[in-house]
């Protein structure tokens, strides 16, 4: 029984110095998530759309086969600092918004998921997903 409470006790200590080692990781900056939305994402659902997202807030819609683009800007932002066309939606802390304002509309998104190569983002007048893979 004494090996047992000695073999607990250090793989309890053992667990103990592991997790303060582990360094805690903060959820990332406006900044770089800013960053790691600019680039070219094409649509997964419908392949003809392409967003392009530019790092000076600059946003683009193409959808293949119409010669017409959709021009506007882009921004994040989180719940504790939204935009003026944001503030009537439940936003949660924690959460990164996308703002797109594009030929008069304002189109509001949830960050569902992002990584170097997706993203995904739920659209929160509708609530439905949009999914888009990385061009450049």
């Amino acid at each position: 029984m004494a090996k047992l409470d000695i073999l607990q006790k250090l793989t309890w200590a053992i667990a103990l110095l592991a997790a303060c080692a582990t360094p805690v990781m903060g959820a990332p900056s406006l900044d770089s998530v800013r960053h790691a939305l600019a680039g070219t994402w094409q649509s997964i659902d419908d392949t003809r759309l392409e967003r392009e997202l530019d790092p000076d807030g600059t946003a683009t819609d193409r959808y293949e086969g119409d010669s017409s683009a959709a021009h506007g800007r882009w921004l994040v932002f989180q719940s504790d600092a939204p935009p003026p066309e944001a503030k009537g939606h439940k936003l949660s802390p924690g959460d990164y918004y996308l703002e797109i304002q594009e030929n008069g509309d304002v189109l509001l998104f949830v960050l569902k998921e992002l990584s170097s190569q997706s993203l995904s983002l739920v659209y929160l007048e509708r609530g439905n997903t949009i999914s888009f893979t990385r061009l450049k």
